[in-house]
């Protein structure tokens, strides 16, 4: 048997590729629901989830296919993002994984067990597993695709925090009669970036990503400081006064959730592999966190079956590409950030600024 330890997309993309392979799944996640927000999905990562047979999991309730991608960055121009591989989708990526989770438990090879993972210990041929419901369970190989979490590191494969990245975000219902374009925003701004995408449901994610320690200490009880930030980004507030939503923004205060990024020193230990974000989270500027997420999660799941059968190397090659796509992410995040330098002075744009390690 193999586990599957989290229910987000890195995870139900590792059950469901062991599933479509025959083998026994157990995915071991707890009860909580995730908060729901909105999301780009790249060309890349649907085209992952058409090789699992999902593709059809994006529909209305789900994603909206994307008109356009626009940026104010490097100047006070707003210009359009061209994508080589087209415009993705814009989706409820917590809709999303519930649609999934329900597609997988139609299937035999599935066990769910709603629980959190207390320990692991590695054994010769596998590891062992002691769930907060006290029972433990024994593992050929272990997929980690908890999350930010990470319940698999320790001293052997420690996390490191790259950055002090968090998201002051929430989502607003649309007016009725709203139509806006089905397209995201990105603006620079003295405290970081601003972030607006439309979603299913008639909605709109609006999110402020900075530092932690950047951020006024009553923003996350007072939503008129959140929407007073929002005077220095002209694109973003014309386009929330335009739908109607200064006054809403004003009376509610924003979520603040972490978003460093953050990256373990191994992969792949034992017979142990780390997918998602408990192997590598990153800045979401990008838009390729959900891409990854599939990515890995499919990936991880074929070495983890190799492993079993004596098998090494399909492991080694993940964490090599693993690593491979981080430094590539790393080097091209570092400059796209380089690109704006309207706010050099400023503190969270002087620690983008600097020369990577």
């Amino acid at each position: 048997m193999i586990i599957v330890v989290g229910a987000g997309v890195a995870g139900l993309a590792a059950a469901r590729r062991l599933s479509m392979q025959g083998q026994a799944v157990t995915l071991v996640a707890p009860p909580e629901r995730q908060p729901s927000w909105g999301e780009t999905l790249s060309e890349r990562g649907a085209q992952v989830l058409t090789r699992l047979g999902w593709e059809s999991c994006l529909d209305e309730t789900v994603a909206l296919r994307s008109q356009g991608r626009f940026s104010v960055w490097g100047n006070e121009g707003l210009r359009t993002v061209q994508d080589e591989d087209g415009q993705g989708y814009l989706l409820d990526k917590a809709r999303l994984e519930q649609v999934l989770l329900e597609r997988l438990q139609k299937e035999e090879k599935l066990s769910l067990r709603r629980t959190r993972v207390l320990s692991l210990e590695h054994q010769p041929h596998g590891l062992t597993v002691r769930l907060a419901d006290g029972t433990s369970l024994e593992a050929a190989a272990l997929i980690d695709c908890s999350g930010r979490a990470a319940v698999s590191c320790g001293s052997v494969a420690e996390r490191q925090r790259l950055d002090r990245l968090v998201a002051a975000w929430r989502v607003f219902d649309l007016p009725q009669g709203a139509e806006p374009l089905a397209a995201s925003l990105v603006e620079a701004a003295e405290l970081g970036w601003w972030y607006l995408s439309p979603m299913p449901g008639h909605r709109l994610t609006v999110a402020l990503f900075s530092d932690a320690d950047l951020l006024p200490d009553a923003l996350s009880h007072d939503g008129s400081t959140w929407a007073g930030l929002l005077a220095c980004a002209d694109a973003a507030r014309v386009r929330m006064e335009s739908l109607g939503l200064i006054d809403q923004m004003a009376d509610c205060a924003p979520t603040v959730s972490a978003a460093a990024s953050a990256t373990v020193s191994h992969f792949v230990e034992g017979r142990l592999l780390r997918a998602g974000d408990a192997g590598a989270a990153m800045d979401p500027l990008a838009a390729n966190g959900l891409a990854t997420a599939l990515w890995s999660g499919s990936q991880s799941a074929q070495a983890a079956l190799a492993l079993t059968q004596g098998n090494p190397e399909p492991a080694r090659s993940y964490e090599k590409d693993y690593l491979l796509g981080l430094v590539r992410h790393l080097n091209a995040q570092h400059a796209l950030y380089g690109r704006e330098q309207r706010y050099a002075a400023q503190p969270f744009w002087q620690r983008r600024h600097r020369p990577l390690e």
